[in-house]
């Protein structure tokens, strides 16, 4: 879900969905409503695979929102030990009205905060989102893409999951048979003390 997609953000990974061009030029959700969707929990139900997520399950991100940010809480059940990462996001200074968010993060050397902008190419605010961040390597001039499909809830209905699946489909950037989709069950998610 969305809190790993907070880890993928700033890890430079060997494997995974990498494209021989620059990030594309790509239009986030308009008239993005920041309030709703930057309150209350996401799941990532799907991603395309990433080796800062490559072992972590049941992830979800808890949103907190504060005037013209939100607080982050990202959790995630890696070898059955729980993860959490904090940090906020806001909306990125040139977004206008779409959906480019600006996440802060403790993921550089000893902690350091990283910035790194994600952005909502689909949501209805209240059943799912499709979020997407691209990290360029411009000494290998290619490009590594990260992608999410995020739900309120750990499963998708079958009219929602329909409406995510021909959004990726459809899309020119996303390719729907790179998507792994995280295992939420019980054993899975288990947390040992």
């Amino acid at each position: 879900m969305f809190p790993v997609i907070i880890l993928a953000l700033v890890a430079s990974v060997t494997a995974n969905v990498f494209v021989d061009s620059q990030c594309p030029d790509l239009k986030p959700v308009e008239n993005f409503n920041f309030a709703s969707y930057g309150q209350g929990t996401w799941y990532e139900l799907g991603r395309y695979q990433n080796n800062a997520e490559k072992s972590g399950k049941c992830s979800s991100a808890e949103y907190e929102l504060e005037g013209d940010f939100f607080k982050v809480k990202h959790l995630h059940v890696a070898n059955n030990k729980l993860a959490i990462i904090e940090g906020t996001a806001k909306l990125a200074d040139d977004a206008e009205n779409t959906g480019k968010l600006l996440f802060t993060l403790p993921y550089g050397p000893s902690g350091a905060e990283t910035k790194n902008v994600l952005n909502v190419l689909a949501t209805d605010y209240k059943n799912y989102a499709v979020a997407y961040h691209c990290k360029f390597d411009e000494d290998k001039k290619t490009r590594q893409d990260f992608a999410w499909v995020l739900s309120r809830t750990k499963t998708l209905e079958d009219t929602v999951k329909t409406t995510v699946e021909n959004f990726l489909k459809e899309s020119a950037i996303l390719d729907l048979s790179k998507f792994t989709w995280p295992d939420f069950s019980d054993e899975a998610c288990r947390v040992d003390a």
